[in-house]
């Protein structure tokens, strides 16, 4: 289990640490500023809210899920230093006494003309394979002279993780070294028709954390990455991408040096990288292809990702697949009715070296139809398969064990707003469909389900009198193994605003029917009360009861009640 050192840092005294953070603002916030207009701006200012709340609570449940009586107090100060917003937070509460400040994660991204200057905590997206938005904490430049996009970032991806000597396990963290990284970009075009490319060169600090315990298998590593993208325009109505990227991934730099892996990449860049036992190569593709007008468009996506491919420029993708789209969508009826679907598949084990491939298939529509700017309807149909293929093993000497599913769903939402001078109406209903359909008789009984919700409100709102009313049914439907299980029931609210709505009210009651196999199985009422006083403009005063009573017709479970109070006071500066 990964536990992540937090990004904040508690003090004793918050007060100082405020002051002496904002001495550090001007070179370490997280904002882009045109320092052409540095003058213009407001030297400093504050504002923000703080709240204040009790909390209390009552049930006869064996188990309460919370303390009888809660307070905490919390607050979001946002202060502005020519510009530069840093925004602070702080909760107190009877268990925690936290301090949170952005420093940690913050940075400062001036600009001037073409000219950007990143110091501090920076993200940049660079590629979908080299530098995916990962963050770096160091320094970096961007510079856009006419075509030509240059860009540099150095310094800290991960922060150290130090092994915690604690066999009681009490506080869990996997180790993990110092990652820095070097990434670098050039490019050339216009938004319609351009080129990049992105190097990435990352390594782990070997010497950053002590002696660690052999069972977490932890080996400094290094990697280069190396990405071409384009994106080309034809014709003003065709467009064509693509990004092909290589990546050599160092398992452990500790490991003898070799020199054959790598191929020609290994040669072009051995200055920056030397190449180990423990490096492998692996590659990965996108690339897409369409045409897209304002009424018609048709893409079809293509993508191809090795199953050893690493970078550390990138948090998470998914690895050892390949997949095919092809995306229509076209606008009908003077762009009244919008329709678009998908279908596609995907498999794995590329390197056939599994003893199973599996393959995945989707197809799916979405239709937007707007007649009337009173009504507007919207549905869609997806259907999602999932089925194996023989890899070192034939499927058939695993047939007891096959995966081979298909789920499919289909949802409807109608929407009509009628508004006078008096009156508002509004009516919305809702209905979603899903079904799991298990092609292996040995599993069937246990994953198929379908499911069934239907939902239809309608709200009422009179505004002379600045009165507000809804009324909405649920039904839910759930189906497995023969067994049917329903839940259904209504719910009502009204709300009215007084002291020209400086006082809102508001009350709302539900009844929720729970039935299996047509037998009743208990019983759901809800009852909410809200009051909002706001006497003047920065001061806001909220008062709510909850009421939750739950009669339960079985052996299992007991049935409860529970009443919750809640008193908030909120300042706004």
């Amino acid at each position: 289990m990964l536990i992540h050192q937090p990004t904040y840092e508690r003090r004793n005294n918050s007060c100082l640490i405020i002051v002496t953070v904002l001495l550090f603002t001007i070179s370490y916030t997280s904002f882009s500023q045109d320092l052409s207009g540095i003058a213009k701006q407001e030297a400093f200012k504050i504002n923000g809210s703080v709240s204040a709340k009790l909390q209390f609570y009552d049930s006869d449940k064996t188990n309460p899920s919370r303390a009888p009586f809660m307070w905490y107090l919390q607050g979001s100060p946002v202060v502005t230093v020519y510009g530069i917003v840093l925004p602070f937070s702080f909760r107190l509460s009877e268990q925690q006494r936290d301090f949170r400040q952005p420093f940690n994660q913050f940075g400062v991204s001036p600009y001037y003309k073409w000219a950007k200057l990143h110091l501090g905590y920076r993200s940049h997206n660079w590629s979908t394979y080299a530098l995916a938005g990962h963050s770096i904490t160091g320094a970096g430049l961007e510079l856009s002279p006419g075509k030509f996009h240059i860009g540099f970032a150095t310094g800290r991806l991960l922060k150290p993780v130090r092994y915690l000597d604690d066999p009681e396990n009490i506080k869990l963290q996997t180790p993990a070294y110092k990652r820095s990284g070097t990434a670098f970009r050039f490019g050339y075009g216009t938004e319609k028709n351009n080129f990049s490319l992105i190097v990435l060169k990352a390594r782990d600090d070997s010497a950053s954390l002590g002696e660690i315990p052999s069972k977490y298998r932890l080996t400094p590593d290094e990697n280069m990455v190396v990405s071409f993208l384009t994106k080309q325009t034809i014709a003003e109505k065709f467009l064509f991408e693509i990004e092909v990227a290589q990546s050599l991934y160092t398992k452990d730099i500790r490991t003898a040096l070799s020199d054959s892996v790598g191929g020609l990449m290994s040669k072009i860049f051995s200055p920056l990288l030397e190449i180990h036992e423990s490096t492998s190569s692996s590659n990965a593709l996108r690339t897409s292809f369409g045409y897209q007008s304002d009424l018609f468009s048709l893409m079809m996506r293509y993508q191809r990702v090795e199953p050893d491919f690493r970078s550390m420029g990138a948090y998470y993708f998914a690895t050892d697949l390949s997949n095919i789209t092809i995306e229509p969508s076209m606008k009908l009826m003077q762009k009244k009715l919008r329709l678009s679907g998908s279908v596609g598949t995907q498999v794995d084990n590329l390197k056939n070296d599994k003893n199973l491939r599996t393959r995945r298939t989707i197809s799916s529509a979405r239709m937007n139809y707007v007649p009337l700017p009173q009504y507007s309807m919207s549905a869609f149909y997806s259907n999602y398969g999932l089925a194996q293929e023989s890899g070192l093993l034939s499927i058939d000497t695993l047939r007891q064990s096959e995966v081979a599913q298909a789920t499919s769903q289909i949802g409807v939402t109608q929407s009509l707003n009628l508004t006078g001078e008096k009156l508002g109406h509004n009516l919305m209903l809702n209905f979603n469909y899903q079904k799991l359909n298990d092609r292996n008789e040995n599993t069937a009984q246990y994953s198929e389900f379908a499911t069934n919700i239907f939902s239809a409100t309608y709200f009422l709102t009179y505004m002379p009198l600045s009165i507000n009313a809804s009324a909405s049914f649920l039904y839910t439907g759930y189906t497995q193994d023969t067994v049917v299980t329903i839940a259904s029931g209504p719910s009502l609210g009204l709300g009215k605003s007084f002291l020209k709505n400086r006082l809102t009210t508001a009350l709302y009651f539900s009844i929720i029917n729970n039935k299996i196999q047509d037998e009743d199985s208990g019983k759901t009422n809800t009852l909410t009360i809200q009051l909002g006083y706001k006497p003047a403009r920065n001061h806001r005063f909220a008062l709510k009861f909850y009421y939750n009573k739950n009669d339960r017709q079985s052996t299992v479970h007991n049935s409860y009640y529970e009443n919750k109070l809640d008193f908030d006071y909120t300042y706004t500066f």
